[in-house]
């Protein structure tokens, strides 16, 4: 079971659902120089400019190639996947607490495709997405106007010390159908053959189901968004040997992106998954 729950608790929870929020706008500020004539943001930052009507198009989620995006991360989190309403009707998910200064922090930035080791396996590739924090295993990503899809996943490093990773699915799992709006939902089964996970040579099938089930307003420790989307992804995984399934719920904003994740448990396909979880694996969410 070692061997399937290593892969579960980094790359599955990641691999169905691409983190956003290190992907897209947000101002990032440039060096400090002198000459305001020589000034050059660190990022080509896209003109974003959210409607803030609940419906996400793919003008709405742009991709920004070297934009750092910081999330705080939690463990074993009490969470309320439903929220509450308030009295004007508005459901709202209360992210503020705990403080940010007690998790620990982690770090995305979406890359090139071009000078990745594994670039030849996936030539339509648009960009190598991160998967996990730090950036140590990536997907690669095809962005279109009709939505996000992945291809696969990959080491970082061609040879790390915990092992290569290659994943070549052999249909792309479709992961944000535009646009996004309430009811909004896809499935996707994509099969890997020959591939490698942390070290380990396996082959398997995903089946990645994402949903749009609600809407209301989010407060981060430094943000309150409204009208943010909680996108409900569930991965359903057989592997040559064993299985594994997991649900996770994801909120998206406008121009945002992914501004925050709860990440259930994984449990074999053979016992009930919780997908009302009032603790969560992991929380992630959008800080300073």
């Amino acid at each position: 079971m070692h061997q399937l729950s290593l892969p579960t608790s980094a790359l599955l929870a990641a691999a169905v659902a691409v983190v956003t929020v290190a992907v897209v706008g947000g101002c990032v500020p440039g060096p400090v120089v002198n000459d305001p004539d020589t000034y050059a943001p660190v990022v080509e930052v896209p003109d974003c400019r959210p409607n803030n009507d609940g419906i996400i198009t793919a003008d709405e989620m742009p991709v920004v190639v070297g934009a750092i995006a910081r999330n705080r991360i939690g463990e074993n989190v009490a969470v309320s996947i439903a929220g509450t309403v308030n009295a004007d009707g508005v459901r709202v998910w209360d992210l503020t607490r705990p403080v940010v200064d007690n998790e620990p922090e982690g770090t995305f930035t979406v890359e090139e495709m071009g000078e990745q080791w594994f670039a030849g396996l996936f030539p339509s590739a648009d960009f190598a997405a991160p998967l996990v924090p730090g950036n140590s295993q990536l997907g690669p990503l095809v962005v279109d106007e009709s939505g996000w899809s992945l291809l696969g996943g990959a080491s970082r490093e061609e040879n790390p010390p915990e092992g290569q990773t290659k994943i070549v699915y052999d249909t792309p799992s479709r992961l944000y159908p535009f646009p996004l709006q309430l009811g909004t939902k896809v499935t996707t089964t994509s099969r890997a053959r020959n591939a490698i996970l942390l070290g380990i040579q396996t082959a398997f099938d995903d089946t990645v189901s994402v949903e749009v089930v609600r809407r209301g307003t989010v407060l981060l420790p430094d943000l309150e968004l409204e009208n943010t989307l909680q996108v409900k992804v569930k991965l359903e995984r057989t592997l040559v040997a064993g299985d594994v399934q997991q649900v996770s719920y994801h909120f998206v904003h406008e121009c945002f992106g992914e501004v925050a994740r709860f990440i259930s448990a994984a449990v074999p396909l053979s016992e009930e998954l919780d997908e009302d979880f009032t603790i969560a694996r992991e929380v992630w969410r959008l800080a300073l």
